[in-house]
């Protein structure tokens, strides 16, 4: 009996030490591919070198190299050259010239996430979901977004040509834009409703001191006796992941999950909760306001509120833009943005391509031609306060 014991534990041993000798097999395997797949890639570069009709340096082979590899595994992860990459920590602190239009590929074209609110873009009537076919008459396909971003940056006063195709509209509709500086104000507007005592605040863009300004802003408004909250995110791009958790956090119970990422491996699970209790408590209703160009971190709250039944959404779906990126710095000063996970509501629904649909269906008119110098009636503001009065 003991030797039979004995024989199925070295016979168990031996599969387990089996077991990982293949497993470390394959992965050698898969390792020795790889590099004899990067073959191919140095061959090319050597091949060009020598035979391209001009003169070729490094440099500018290995960036166009990394721009293709980067645009080819998702529309959101870019190589950053190194002056692009400084642009874009400028644009960070809030302040940079442009349109004032967060972009992305989608579907294969050029589109609009959102305008920010009052810049050039915002004002001439771009839309979120536009598809930018033209930027100065030069086709946009196959564009990479960073390529695109430095056609649409540049001096305040100098102008740029658009051409833009949207959803219902019969032919493309054209746009010349003047630049200006792009002053980025996360909390835009903060008030009371005349006649009543429902709070107004509009965030425009999730950055560091987001939570502390609306923290603010809240405390003011439940001076002067707040009985209900509208929050309007509509043409919200996002912004800090941080910043969106700690605005969920100034709504949501203390210890509720906010938010969840999921990367490409089982453990590469990030969950995040509220850390303290809300400023606005349960018991003052809550509605927020949502769009197409409601995006990425403006998702995570609406999600958080949504699936806590914390308020009720007004609008229509947001824009669907739920992956995660990391940006990795390298050594010549460039950087890799790369997607690294998505993004899951409490109740585990990825927002990545689906969106987040709201609650109370609202849609806004396009203006006609006629009326575009007229202000329109906000209609989903004006089903906000009626929601809020009834409740």
């Amino acid at each position: 009996m003991k030797k039979k014991v004995l024989w199925l534990g070295i016979l168990i041993i031996g599969f387990s030490l089996l077991g990982a000798d293949i497993e470390k097999s394959i992965a050698q395997k898969n390792e020795e591919s790889f590099y004899k797949e990067l073959e191919l890639f140095t061959d090319a570069l050597s091949i060009i070198r020598k035979n391209h009709v001009s003169e070729v340096k490094a440099k500018p082979l290995i960036y166009g190299a990394l721009r293709g590899m980067l645009s080819s595994l998702d529309s959101y992860s870019q190589f950053l050259d190194p002056d692009f990459y400084k642009e874009m920590q400028i644009e960070t602190e809030g302040r940079f010239g442009g349109l004032g239009i967060i972009i992305t590929i989608k579907d294969d074209f050029l589109t609009v996430v959102s305008p920010l609110e009052d810049t050039p873009a915002d004002r001439t009537g771009i839309k979120p979901g536009d598809q930018i076919i033209k930027i100065d008459d030069e086709l946009t396909r196959g564009i990479t977004v960073m390529e695109a971003a430095k056609k649409l940056r540049g001096e305040k006063g100098t102008t740029v040509k658009l051409e833009v195709m949207r959803e219902k509209s019969p032919e493309l509709l054209k746009f010349t834009i003047m630049r200006d500086i792009i002053k980025v104000k996360s909390i835009k507007k903060s008030h009371f409703i005349s006649g009543t005592k429902i709070g107004y605040v509009r965030i425009v863009e999730f950055q560091k001191r987001t939570a502390d300004d609306l923290k603010t802003s809240l405390q003011e408004l439940e001076k002067e006796g707040l009985e209900g909250l509208i929050l309007d995110l509509r043409n919200n791009p996002g912004g800090l992941l941080d910043s969106a958790i700690d605005v969920a956090d100034e709504f949501i119970e203390k210890g509720k999950l906010v938010v969840y990422t999921q990367g490409r491996d089982a453990e590469d699970k990030r969950s995040y909760y509220s850390k303290n209790e809300p400023i606005l408590p349960g018991n003052v209703p809550l509605v927020i306001l949502m769009n197409k160009g409601s995006a990425s971190a403006s998702e995570i709250v609406i999600g958080a509120v949504h699936d806590w039944k914390r308020g009720v959404l007004v609008g229509t779906k947001t824009f669907g833009k739920g992956s995660v990126q990391n940006i990795i710095p390298l050594a010549d000063g460039s950087a890799l943005k790369l997607t690294i996970a998505k993004y899951y509501t409490p109740e585990g629904i990825c927002i990545e391509e689906t969106g987040i649909n709201p609650d109370v269906l609202v849609e806004l008119p396009e203006p006609k031609e006629a009326d575009k110098d007229k202000e329109m009636k906000d209609l989903q503001l004006e089903r906000a306060i009626e929601l809020l009065k009834e409740l």
